[in-house]
């Protein structure tokens, strides 16, 4: 395998496959918390929270990531075609930033609802989900923070 192969490797495992496997991990967790604080059973939408959580946000992470790669694909076709100038490096860097936003607020959101009580530090399964979440945001950033500075 070459080295790119491996850099592009470990590029998709820091996303969206970390956030999306400490989605269903949390969600697997902390179940007794988050099922007494958000699910009451017999109650109308009382699955339409947990689903979202768990289908629709890991599906908006993945496309999310294919958009992010897409760009980093055209900015490094662009840098070796022509000479790019500020005004490239800004136009890829502000949707980027932005994507990246949304992704890491969506990622938190689904993390929070799984936990239950996000200040509940007493319990062991709140503190290992925010171990779990801080791991994939600090990975996250200092990934797009290297894209952005190529």
């Amino acid at each position: 395998m070459k080295d790119q192969d491996n850099h592009a490797l470990v590029s998709t495992l820091i996303f969206p496959i970390a956030p999306i496997v400490v989605i269903f991990a949390l969600s697997a967790l902390c179940a007794d918390m988050w099922h007494a604080a958000h699910y009451t059973p017999g109650e109308d939408g009382g699955e339409a929270e947990p689903a979202m959580a768990l289908i629709l946000i890991p599906l908006l992470l993945t496309i999310f990531a294919m958009v992010l790669a897409g760009m980093t694909a055209l900015n490094r076709w662009v840098a070796r075609r022509f000479a790019p100038g500020v005004w490239w490096r800004l136009a890829m860097a502000i949707p980027r930033v932005l994507l990246a936003g949304l992704s890491l607020l969506l990622f938190l959101v689904s993390a929070g609802f799984f936990m239950g009580d996000v200040t509940a530090i007493g319990h062991w399964q709140v503190v290992c989900a925010w171990i779990a979440c801080l791991m994939v945001v600090a990975t996250f950033v200092v990934q797009q923070y290297r894209r952005l500075t190529e």
